[in-house]
C-alpha cells in the first residue's frame, strides 16, 4: 500500500507592526499572490503562509526534511527568498521519489485579508507553480472569531493535507 501517501502542513507568521511595515515595506503573499495593501508578516523568506503550508504536507508525505530542515531562517542565502521557489523543489523532489499529487485542501486561518477575493488568483499560482490541474486545489479561508493572536490581526495561520500517488 506504498503507492499513496497523505501528508500535512503548518504555518502562521506574525504580522508586522504598522510602524516596522511603512519603514521595511514588506509585502503580504498568500498562495503565490501578492495581496495589495495589506501588511506583511515577519518571516526570514517572503513569508507566504500558504506555501510553506503545502510544501510541509509534500515533504511530510513521504518522510522528507521539513522546510526549516531544507531552508534554515538563519541563511543569508534564502533572505526574502520567493516561497514559490521553495514549493517547486519541494514537489521535484517528490516527483523524484516518483509521486505526484493527487489533491491539495489548504485552509488559510486569517480575520484580514478576506480570503474570498484572492481563492482563484490562489488556485492558478498553486497549480501553476506544480504544474497541476486547478481541480487538483482547493483554498479556503476560516476566522477566528477574535480569539487568540489571529483572532486579534497578529498573526495569520495556514493548514493544508495533501494526497500523492507513485507513478
Amino acid at each position: 500500500m506504498d503507492n499513496i501517501r497523505i501528508g500535512s502542513g503548518y504555518d502562521i507568521h506574525k504580522f508586522l507592526e504598522i510602524a516596522l511595515f511603512e519603514n521595511a515595506a514588506k509585502k503580504l503573499y498568500l498562495g503565490g499572490v501578492l495581496i495589495e495593501g495589506h501588511i506583511g508578516v515577519a518571516a526570514h523568506s517572503d513569508g507566504d503562509v500558504v506555501l510553506h503550508s503545502l510544501t510541509d504536507a509534500l515533504l511530510g508525505a513521504l518522510s522528507l526534511p521539513d522546510i526549516g530542515a531544507l531552508y534554515p531562517d538563519n541563511l543569508k542565502s534564502t533572505k526574502g527568498i520567493n516561497s514559490i521557489e521553495i514549493l517547486k523543489y519541494a514537489y521535484k523532489l517528490v516527483r523524484d521519489k516518483g509521486y505526484g499529487l493527487v489533491n491539495a485542501d489548504i485552509t488559510i486561518v486569517t480575520q484580514t485579508p478576506k480570503i474570498s477575493a484572492y481563492k482563484e488568483n490562489m488556485i492558478k499560482s498553486v497549480s501553476s507553480a506544480l504544474d497541476v490541474d486547478k481541480s487538483r486545489i482547493n483554498i479556503k479561508g476560516k476566522t477566528k472569531e477574535g480569539l487568540d493572536s489571529v483572532g486579534k490581526r497578529k498573526a495569520i495561520e495556514c493548514f493544508s493535507v495533501c494526497l500523492l500517488s507513485s507513478e
